[in-house]
């Protein structure tokens, strides 16, 4: 019969300590994994915010620009007129030729009814802006390459600011009068309604502003209340 074999006590001490540093070790690296995982979402979650703040923004320029522009084309519909009557006439006709009914319909989401009828200022119009890889100007009318790519200091501009799948639409709809007829303008003022937007890629959510202003037409220039305004100068909000 053998005797039993003994194991040194240093050599079990030994091993003791190696498999608690492994132990140790492994802790450490899944604690720097889990932070690094924690650390990228974040910076991917505040990327994402910072994206949709600029294109929130873009939306919303982009809101603006289309509002400047349909309370142009208003002012020439209106031809010296007062009432509104006219320029929702002629917007009918050039968005399907039925005058009065050519107001937008079958639109989800857009509350434009026969009760509130929503006329079509502008339909969706691109309001792109990108460098072109030849140096061309975005204005056309620009024939120097790079010009509008060019600081003040004459150094190139590399980080230019592009606008990419941005659009406007804007539309006018009669405010909410006495005579509760909403195509029919008997107070020279109605609503110009714009629409920002930013479409994201691969038919993604897109972001979109909308803006309106309450707008009078008026026998001289803006700036002051509209005559039939009971305010007058005391302008409380209604003119």
């Amino acid at each position: 019969m053998h005797p039993p074999s003994v194991i040194p006590m240093s050599r079990n001490l030994r091993h003791a300590s190696r498999g608690m540093a492994l132990l140790m070790a492994l802790g450490i690296i899944a604690f720097i994994s889990a932070a690094v995982v924690v650390s990228l979402r974040k910076v991917a979650a505040e990327s994402a915010l910072q994206a949709q703040e600029r294109r929130n923004r873009e939306a919303h320029f982009a809101a603006e620009a289309g509002l400047a522009e349909a309370r142009e084309t208003v002012r020439l519909l209106l031809g010296g007129n007062r009432s509104f009557g006219p320029v929702f006439l002629a917007l009918g006709n050039a968005y399907n030729s039925t005058g009065l009914n050519g107001y937008v319909q079958g639109e989800a989401g857009l509350p434009s009814t026969a009760a509130v009828p929503w006329y079509e200022v502008i339909p969706w119009t691109p309001y792109s802006l990108a460098a072109a890889s030849s140096g061309a100007a975005i204005d056309s009318d620009v024939a120097s390459a790079n010009q509008e790519l060019t600081g003040p200091d004459g150094v190139r501009i590399f980080d230019y600011p592009t606008q990419e799948r941005l659009f406007y639409r804007v539309f006018l709809v009669d405010d909410n009068e006495s005579d509760g007829n909403r195509s029919a303008d008997i107070n020279n003022r109605v609503w110009l309604v714009a629409v920002g937007e930013v479409r994201g890629r691969d038919n993604t959510q897109p972001q979109r502003v909308i803006i309106r202003a309450l707008i009078t037409s008026g026998l001289g220039a803006g700036g002051s209340c509209s005559p039939e305004d009971a305010n007058g100068s005391a302008n409380n909000g209604e003119c």
